[in-house]
């Protein structure tokens, strides 16, 4: 009998490792400063994606979907390599930050928003953090593609050689932590900036009375 390896005990934990891989590879990428490393955070990226996919169940015609974002996304990826157009790298970040998206919703609805709590759901809690980062990190690089400067250190051009910088304030900004050496300078940068902020604390908020109230009402069970 053939057996998935992806199964609701162990989904999150396949998504956290790709989630962190991506991170420590943008970081290990952007370290080395080779142009050749920094364009394959583009397949990184889609990788995650790909892995998003694949281990959170959707429900409905799940196949079907399966099969049609891995066609999708790999020809997006294939495309990005010949084409270096502005509008196909607006097309390559919004795919990405819709995944997101949409696995945010799927996560939450899992996780936040279930009669049970075990470790898999808990691995899921910070899947949904990180993911939150990265959309927001993807939303500051569609920014300074239609408005240039608007983040200064975000050069707005190929967007892996920005994605090191551009994850590092969203999650500076995700946390409230602030250190300043990024700031946004025009006004559109500084509202989605604060409604990070405001996001983070209320998503920790939400998280922890969430997890305490369905594990209270486990133990009246």
């Amino acid at each position: 009998m053939h057996t998935r390896n992806i199964t609701e005990r162990n989904n999150y934990i396949w998504l956290l490792l790709s989630l962190l891989l991506l991170l420590f590879a943008a970081a290990v990428f952007e370290q080395l400063e080779i142009s050749a490393l920094r364009r394959a955070t583009g397949l990184m990226l889609t990788v995650v994606i790909l892995v998003g996919v694949w281990s959170v169940d959707t429900g409905v015609h799940k196949s079907t979907r399966r099969i049609l974002a891995t066609f999708f996304l790999v020809s997006l990826l294939a495309m990005e390599q010949f084409l270096h157009h502005p509008s196909v790298v607006v097309l390559q970040l919004s795919v990405g930050l819709l995944f997101c998206l949409v696995t945010i919703a799927i996560c939450c609805r899992q996780v936040l928003f279930s009669g049970y709590v075990d470790f898999n759901k808990i691995i899921g809690a910070i899947c949904i953090y990180i993911l939150l980062g990265i959309a927001w990190g993807l939303v500051y690089l569609l920014l300074e593609q239609f408005f240039p400067g608007s983040i200064p250190g975000l050069e707005g051009g190929v967007w892996p050689r920005d994605l090191q910088r551009s994850l590092y304030f969203s999650f500076i900004s995700l946390t409230t932590l602030g250190y300043g050496d990024i700031s946004p300078v025009q006004p559109l940068g500084q509202l989605i900036a604060y409604l990070q902020a405001i996001t983070g604390q209320f998503y920790v908020a939400i998280l922890v009375a969430s997890l305490v109230g369905v594990r209270l009402a486990e133990r009246e069970r």
